[in-house]
């Protein structure tokens, strides 16, 4: 099961190492992704894109296939998923989905309707 990136990174930043972040494309990059951390014993942040995500199935099938993964290879490092510069949509329905973090990219908008939707999203990094 993923983590917070939130708490992920509080850790980092108390203990002094840095999270590597790799986007996915595939079921055979998540695998090397992951085998590479865990390899490496070192604990990542597994992110997609908006196109990336739609070409795996959607932002469930990703939550599914990076848990299962994760179950069947015996990933024992912390693992946060996390979409890359999403829109609002795909923000919300990555929340809903189980990612456990979000980066809503709202800056092709105007500022005021940047700030309000980004408020209207919760927290869950």
């Amino acid at each position: 099961m993923t983590v917070s990136a939130r708490e992920m990174m509080l850790d980092a930043r108390k203990n002094g190492y840095g999270i590597g972040a790799f986007n996915i494309n595939n079921l055979e990059w998540t695998q090397s992704v992951l085998r590479g951390a865990q390899e490496a014993n070192a604990p990542i942040i597994v992110q997609t894109s908006m196109g990336a995500a739609k070409y795996m199935g959607g932002y469930k099938m990703v939550v599914d296939m990076v848990n299962d993964l994760m179950d069947s290879m015996g990933i024992t490092v912390p693992i946060a998923l996390h979409l890359d510069h999403g829109n609002y949509d795909a923000a919300k329905a990555c929340i809903e989905a189980g990612f456990s973090s979000i980066m809503f990219d709202g800056s092709a908008l105007p500022f005021e309707e940047n700030l309000a939707k980004t408020k209207e999203l919760p927290g869950i990094c």
